[in-house]
């Protein structure tokens, strides 16, 4: 194990006992400084984490039927990786908003094949467009549902980009006025 240093002066400092909780106590000599160390175990836990994810194991298979790993990685659900801007340039873009939950909404921007970006907001406000559409490079042509919230962020992030309304949400917007 590595000296346990002061974080007054820096000093070497020995063992003085425990916490009444258990934990072990360190003085520092020099100072008077007392404190406890704790260590801070986050990467082994998120490591451990991502290996189960990227498996083909079940929580129900792991000791105990995985109550301590799921109390061990609660923290890391809420983890929601960002995408990282490649700068390709997309001919069209496929843009829409995918609701989650009521004040979720997952804004994302699909170039046919892959998803190039996604953003989480609570509403498809233009400020929510413009933090999914500033990392990525302007296409060509976008493919959107008419929203004025998205017309709004494209006039100002990717102003020369021509749009063209997606088919479907324009039948379903006529559909929904005059009935079937």
């Amino acid at each position: 194990m590595k000296a346990v240093r002061c974080p007054s002066c820096g000093a070497t400092m020995k063992r003085n006992g425990k916490t009444k909780a258990g934990s072990q106590r360190w003085r520092c000599p020099s100072c008077g400084t007392s404190s406890t160390v704790s260590y801070d175990d986050t990467a082994a836990r998120l490591g451990e984490f991502l290996a189960w994810l990227t498996s083909k194991d079940t929580q129900l298979s792991l000791p105990g039927q995985g109550r301590t790993f799921r109390r061990r990685i609660a923290g890391f659900w809420r983890v929601w990786l960002m995408p990282e801007p490649t700068g390709e340039v997309h001919r069209v873009l496929f843009v829409d908003g995918i609701w989650l939950a009521r004040g979720l909404v997952v804004l994302i921007a699909h170039d046919g094949e892959h998803v190039v970006s996604w953003y989480m907001a609570q509403s498809e406000t233009s400020r929510a467009w413009e933090a999914l559409m500033a990392p990525v490079p302007a296409p060509d042509v976008v493919v959107c549902d008419g929203g004025m919230g998205f017309e709004r962020a494209r006039r100002r992030v990717w102003p020369g980009t021509r749009v063209q309304r997606c088919l479907f949400h324009a039948f379903s917007q006529v559909k929904r006025y005059t009935t079937s």
